[in-house]
């Protein structure tokens, strides 16, 4: 008798158990499915087997915006680029640009390139600095650590990919030469050094930046010191600088390049405000540091033209599938 008791106990138990682990494994299935149907419908971007989100792909779409603007000045979403809008050129070039950054951080792994501990903890500190921008340039949107975070590292995994690729370039001298010549002809203006000062009003929430700017335009001359005109912290004054590359967005480059000494340009609207320039002094440059300066940009030219010989094949090697519904939205 005992022993029958003691195997019905044994039976409920076993029983229970076995409920038990069923229930258990129905929940983990529901969430995983629930995660997944989720994943499925909510991703804008599906990389091989990688889920790319909303948030990661602003960050990407982010990057392509500014370049548009270095490019072209903030007008250039006004433009057509044979009947495809700007925003939807740069959403195209986004997905060009994190299809190609994924078949390189794949193939790293391949390569044996990772970062060191150093490298992450340095990525880390990035990240918080890239998530407080991207938060205070759009309130509406807070991007994750996480997601910050995966950005700047596989960016810099990247950046290791290219440095593999590249650093046994040599220059060759003649190529170089012929470069150099083809140059001076062409960039005869951006030779020269010229000194200037300028006026910065920034895009504020205190005051319309553009009317600012408007009203200043208007009682400006080349007599006047711009100091007088400075009301900070929006409105600033520069004064006695000698402009180099890259100082500003080249599509405000170009257009210092082509005002004449003793002159003052109209105003320049830019990707975070508007500037107005005072050109004071052109000055002719020493053709030694032009070489100079023009053998970096032939050397970064053709590392550009190894690494993409060198990563061609492998964005063919990506899967793509897009999520066309979040993507006409963003």
């Amino acid at each position: 008798m005992i022993k029958y008791v003691r195997g019905r106990k044994y039976y409920m138990y076993r029983r229970y158990t076995f409920i038990i682990i069923l229930v258990l494994i129905f929940f983990t299935s529901f969430i995983y499915c629930f995660k997944y149907f989720n994943k499925n419908t909510d991703y804008v971007l599906k990389i091989n087997k990688e889920y790319i989100n909303k948030d990661e792909f602003l960050l990407y779409l982010n990057e392509q915006q500014r370049i548009f603007e270095e490019v072209g000045g903030v007008d250039i979403w006004e433009t057509d680029f044979d009947g495809i809008s700007a925003k939807d050129v740069a959403k195209n070039n986004t997905i060009n640009s994190i299809v190609f950054l994924k078949s390189v951080v794949y193939k790293a792994k391949k390569l044996g390139i990772h970062l060191t501990e150093e490298e992450i903890n340095n990525c880390k500190k990035e990240a918080k600095i890239l998530q407080n921008n991207m938060n205070l340039l759009n309130q509406d949107i807070q991007i994750s650590l996480d997601i910050c975070e995966k950005f700047i590292r596989e960016s810099m995994i990247e950046e290791k990919v290219y440095n593999y690729i590249t650093d046994s370039f040599v220059v060759d001298e003649k190529d170089f030469e012929k470069y150099f010549d083809n140059y001076t002809k062409n960039n005869s203006d951006e030779i020269n050094k010229i000194n200037l000062d300028y006026i910065f009003i920034q895009n504020n929430e205190t005051f319309d930046a553009s009317e600012k700017a408007q009203e200043i335009g208007k009682i400006v001359s080349f007599e006047i010191n711009f100091k007088t005109l400075e009301q900070l912290p929006f409105i600033s004054v520069y004064e006695n600088i000698i402009l180099e590359k890259n100082m500003f967005e080249k599509s405000i480059e170009e257009k210092i390049y082509k005002l004449s000494e003793k002159s003052i340009s109209n105003i320049i609207e830019g990707r975070d405000g508007f500037y107005i320039f005072k050109i004071n002094e052109v000055l002719k440059q020493n053709i030694e540091e032009v070489k100079e300066s023009v053998r970096e940009e032939y050397i970064f030219n053709k590392k550009e033209e190894i690494y993409r010989i060198q990563t061609k094949n492998w964005v063919n090697d990506i899967k793509l599938k897009k999520n066309s519904e979040i993507l006409s939205n963003l």
